[in-house]
């Protein structure tokens, strides 16, 4: 249980830095790189924090599988189909970081057909996986109530959404 509050505490400083890291560079394409970049380490930790939450969310979500294996349960036909975005985006979304990561730090060079696709699906993956995932890291930690956690989740949606919408506008119209 340690563990999951820890997972938890990692996603929502992830979710935070991300969404700075978005929101700073969408804003920096509009206004056409004439704000300065940010500091270096801040992606750094970014990148490092999602490193860790996707090893620590593998191995649970590895566990789950041979614990119901284990007791031969029947999964449950309709899983959460949060649950469900949240793992596929989560293993397409360490495969999208890594290149990413690998442009930013100038190992490739995507064509600008490819950039012009794969950066705007990058951000909307990111974010909407944070936004089906911020509420249930308050869950874990018991924060609030249902009526609190539902706030909590429009919340983040809505700020995910602007933050999604702003970084497409930013590559579309000055990037690409």
């Amino acid at each position: 249980m340690l563990l999951r509050k820890i997972n938890a505490i990692i996603s929502l400083f992830t979710t935070f830095l991300l969404l700075v890291h978005a929101i700073f560079n969408a804003v920096r394409m509009m206004s056409r790189g004439t704000i300065k970049e940010s500091g270096a380490f801040m992606p750094w930790i970014l990148f490092g924090l999602m490193l860790a939450h996707a090893v620590i969310s593998i191995d649970f979500a590895i566990t789950a599988h041979s614990e119901t294996e284990k007791r031969k349960c029947k999964s449950y036909p309709k899983l959460n189909v949060a649950t469900i975005f949240q793992r596929i985006s989560g293993i397409i979304l360490i495969v999208f970081t890594g290149l990413h990561v690998a442009g930013a730090v100038g190992f490739m060079h995507l064509p600008k057909p490819v950039h012009a696709i794969f950066h705007p699906l990058f951000f909307t993956l990111a974010l909407a996986h944070a936004a089906f995932s911020t509420s249930k890291a308050f869950i874990t930690l018991g924060i609030g109530n249902a009526k609190i956690i539902k706030v909590v989740d429009i919340v983040i949606k809505v700020i995910c959404t602007a933050t999604i919408i702003a970084a497409l506008t930013g590559v579309y119209l000055y990037k690409v």
